[in-house]
């Protein structure tokens, strides 16, 4: 074996133990200094008002006399603990990313808490984030659902992530998602969904058996499109796909009232 070799054996192996041994190793050890620096960011600041405060009921020229020194160190403290807040905010998107991802229990979901934490954690794909614009509107009426947490956030992940590679290869750059609910159902709808490929999955989805073999064959972005809306098809076999080809938009319209 040569180096290449060897290294992607190693990778490999390194690459199987992140998931279940040592992304939750490394938030768990990240978690306690994290808090430390939160709590005593906000301590900081307030102590520093009120010091500030008692300065200034004392000394009322101080501000004028110490000038840009004493409005910066002031400055300094407020973004410092700005920081810490969406440092924090961070850490409780990934976190919950990989809590959802290991959460296999039947329980129930709201779409549009797990859509807002999906579109959350999708702002780590810094193209995403810095170069699509994103609409989103969001029921937070939306009644609960009855599933797995971890199918349904790996399936979004899929679909969004669907979503990113052809904003990337298209000229709109602006992505749009929403959730909504009726009397049944409850709604999600999203944009950049490829009508070719979602013609593909109705193709393929009448068919019984879908071998090994022949999923080998699709490309990778027809496993990606197939796998998601063929998890959340398993999780709820009333669940209803339509695409409007027009807008590249996919609705899909999940029963949370349950046929007898």
């Amino acid at each position: 074996m040569n180096q290449t070799a060897i290294y992607a054996f190693l990778e490999k192996t390194f690459v199987a133990t992140l998931l279940d041994e040592l992304i939750p190793g490394i938030f768990h050890n990240l978690a306690n200094p994290l808090s430390g620096i939160l709590g005593r960011s906000k301590l900081l600041q307030r102590r520093l008002a009120d010091f500030v405060g008692k300065i200034e009921n004392r000394y009322p020229d101080i501000e004028n006399e110490m000038g840009d020194e004493y409005r910066k160190l002031i400055s300094d403290v407020n973004v410092i603990n700005g920081e810490s807040d969406k440092l924090f905010d961070m850490f409780r998107v990934s976190t919950g990313k990989f809590y959802a991802i290991g959460n296999h229990n039947i329980e129930s979901l709201n779409l549009s808490s797990l859509i807002e934490a999906e579109m959350g954690f999708a702002d780590f794909y810094l193209d995403f984030k810095h170069n699509v614009t994103k609409e989103i509107h969001l029921d937070n009426e939306a009644p609960y659902i009855q599933g797995i947490t971890a199918f349904h956030s790996m399936a979004f992940w899929a679909l969004i992530r669907h979503a990113m590679k052809n904003i990337e290869n298209g000229n709109d750059k602006t992505f749009y998602i929403a959730t909504n609910h009726d009397d049944q159902c409850v709604s999600v709808k999203m944009t950049h969904i490829d009508r070719g490929l979602f013609k593909e999955w109705q193709e393929i989805s009448v068919k019984k058996n879908v071998t090994l073999d022949a999923v080998s064959e699709w490309s990778d972005e027809l496993k990606s499109l197939y796998c998601s809306l063929l998890l959340l098809k398993l999780g709820n076999e009333d669940i209803e796909f339509t695409h409007d080809g027009d807008m590249d938009m996919l609705t899909i319209r999940i029963p949370y009232h349950r046929k007898k």
